[in-house]
């Protein structure tokens, strides 16, 4: 009987893929409220306000991360 194992190791792709997928933005809404917008690189975002976290379940069809963000900060939303 013979039996063959392989390691592979992928640690930079795996850390690029994961900072890609992990962008965050944080952003204040009326004036002193922190909020934190994840992109979790399948059409969700996780919102995290004061300290509850919440999932966005889908972006509205042809709504990237950024441009929801953007449209965050023409409601009067600002992000860094």
């Amino acid at each position: 009987m013979l039996a063959s194992v392989a390691f592979v190791s992928c640690s930079d792709d795996d850390n690029n893929a994961e900072e890609s997928v992990n962008s965050c933005k944080e952003c204040e809404m009326m004036g002193s409220i922190t909020t934190k917008y994840c992109d979790n690189g399948d059409g969700t975002i996780t919102v995290t306000v004061l300290g509850q976290e919440t999932s966005i379940s889908r972006l509205p069809e042809g709504t990237t991360f950024d441009k929801y963000i953007e449209s965050m900060d023409t409601a009067g939303v600002t992000c860094k």
